[in-house]
């Protein structure tokens, strides 16, 4: 915990920096959640396709970042969360020139019967 789940569009793939978007994106949720690094991940999946509105503007690209963490955080922490990734999203998409980012955020608790396991073979 934090689990980021990133879907962009195939159009940003040359011009976002997906590792250092996900180092940077740890890092915040390190400061914001007071968790440890190591329990920080994110995974990306790119969109072949996506379509916003009416469909009729080529340039239109969409990234949506989900993050689930552990209960207990207040509405108030997860809003800064929430903001403070957004603002991550825009800097990473800065130089995607010509396209129209469509960027969100959402943040929600993970699940009563969530579990993991780390293990070294």
């Amino acid at each position: 915990m934090p689990h980021a789940v990133v879907d962009y569009s195939d159009s940003l793939t040359g011009a976002f920096d997906r590792r250092a978007f996900a180092l940077e994106l740890h890092a915040l949720a390190v400061e914001i959640l007071d968790t440890a690094i190591g329990n920080c991940k994110t995974r990306f999946h790119r969109l072949e396709e996506s379509v916003v509105g009416e469909g009729t503007d080529g340039r239109s690209v969409v990234v949506h970042v989900e993050l689930a963490i552990a209960r207990g955080r207040t509405a108030q922490t997860k809003s800064r969360l929430t903001r403070a990734v957004l603002e991550l999203v825009e800097r990473h998409t800065a130089k995607a020139a010509g396209l129209v980012v469509h960027a969100s955020v959402d943040v929600r608790d993970l699940g009563d019967a969530y579990t993991k396991s780390v293990t070294t073979p």
